[in-house]
């Protein structure tokens, strides 16, 4: 028995799926997978940690789900715009 938890290693492709945006974004570092730990298998080969990607995607969909619109900053903008002179 080891005392190594083993880590599920997932290609960008999976990344991606899981996400919800493309290959490329993934391994372009967007939509947050810049943090990702990255393990290099060779030249042209990239893996990602599962656990690590699930975590991204609780903390963005927290985010998403934890932060109202804020109205008031668009009061101020209109506000704003509309004592603007041309």
């Amino acid at each position: 028995m080891s005392l190594i938890n083993k880590k599920t290693r997932i290609d960008a492709k999976r990344v991606a799926e899981i996400i919800g945006c493309s290959r490329k974004t993934v391994l372009n570092g967007g939509a947050g997978t810049a943090q990702l730990t990255r393990i290099r298998n060779g030249t042209r080969q990239v893996r990602f940690i599962l656990e690590e990607v699930e975590t991204l995607v609780e903390k963005q969909m927290k985010r998403a789900q934890g932060q109202p619109l804020n109205h008031n900053h668009m009061d101020d903008v209109r506000e704003q715009y509309q004592s603007m002179t041309f």
